[in-house]
C-alpha cells in the first residue's frame, strides 16, 4: 500500500475540516471547529487498482502565508488548496500562498487541485463564473464541492490521488 501525505491549505473557515470530516466519515456540522496547528487523519483509499493510505493533513487556516508553519508542507505529496465560493477574497489568500508553499513542499510539479467549497449555495458566492473559467484557462486545476452535501468530495480526494500517481509521488 502507497502512503501519500496531502496537505489541506486556505484561509481559516472555508471548509478544510469539513471536507476532511465528510470525506473520512461521510459526517457534517454547521459548528465550526477551528484546527490548532495541524490536525492528521487519514483513510485508505483505492485508484486506478492501486491501494492508497491517504495521510491528510488539515492545517490551521490562515488568511496569509507568512503564518503557516512550512514544515507541515516538508514531504507532502499532494496539495488541496480550499476556497469558499461565498468569500470571494479567499481565493486572492490561496493565490498568494500558492507560490511560497509550493518551495516549501519541494516544487511547483507538486500534485494539487483548488477545491471551491459551498456549491450547495452556489447563488450565493462571490467567485464568478468568469473567474473560474480564467482560472482554468490558465491551467489550474479547479473542482467544485460541498462538504455539507458531499458534492464531488470523494470525487476530489480520488482526483488527487490520481495526480500524485501520475506524477510518480
Amino acid at each position: 500500500m502507497l502512503n501519500k501525505k496531502i496537505c489541506m491549505l486556505g484561509s481559516m473557515a472555508v471548509g478544510k475540516t469539513s471536507l476532511i470530516r465528510r470525506f473520512v466519515s461521510s459526517i457534517f456540522s454547521d459548528d465550526y471547529l477551528s484546527t490548532v496547528g495541524v490536525k492528521i487523519s487519514k483513510k485508505s483509499l483505492a485508484v486506478d487498482g492501486r491501494d492508497i493510505n491517504m495521510m491528510l493533513w488539515d492545517l490551521e487556516g490562515h488568511d496569509e502565508y507568512g503564518d503557516v508553519n512550512i514544515s507541515y508542507l516538508k514531504g507532502a505529496s499532494g496539495l488541496l488548496f480550499v476556497v469558499d465560493g461565498t468569500r470571494g477574497h479567499t481565493l486572492s489568500q490561496v493565490l498568494e500562498m500558492r507560490e511560497p508553499v509550493f518551495r516549501a513542499a519541494g516544487g511547483g510539479d507538486t500534485p494539487h487541485l483548488f477545491l471551491f467549497n459551498k456549491s450547495d449555495v452556489r447563488a450565493e458566492w462571490q467567485v464568478s463564473d468568469a473567474v473560474l473559467g480564467a482560472l482554468e484557462g490558465k491551467g489550474f486545476e479547479i473542482m467544485e464541492v460541498s462538504a455539507k452535501t458531499g458534492q464531488n468530495v470523494e470525487k476530489a480526494f480520488e482526483s488527487i490521488a490520481r495526480l500524485m500517481l501520475e506524477a510518480g509521488q
